[in-house]
């Protein structure tokens, strides 16, 4: 199964227009508007993962974090975290 990440638009992120200002959000340097676009809900746990990810300096300090299992994660999830993952750190 190949699994493909989309990056954030103006389309994919209309459903979080009632919680964001989807103009600084799409500015974001930040990972919440990969996670949102694809596919993860506004909550606590993608707000952690963007989190863990926006204070890491590299791809093994965030799949080692001790603030969330991201062994926990389905592996569709996981491969959809390491490719957005990929995007910000090579």
């Amino acid at each position: 199964m190949t699994i493909t990440i989309v990056p954030p638009s103006l389309e994919n992120l209309q459903q979080f227009s009632d919680s964001f200002d989807l103009s600084k959000l799409l500015k974001s340097d930040g990972v919440l508007p990969w996670l949102l676009a694809n596919g993860w809900k506004y909550d606590d746990e993608s707000s952690l993962i963007a989190n863990i990810v926006d204070e890491s300096t590299s791809l093994d300090e965030v799949w080692d974090s001790k603030e969330f299992d991201f062994n926990a994660l389905s592996d569709e999830l996981k491969e959809k975290l390491h490719q957005i993952f990929e995007h910000f750190y090579l």
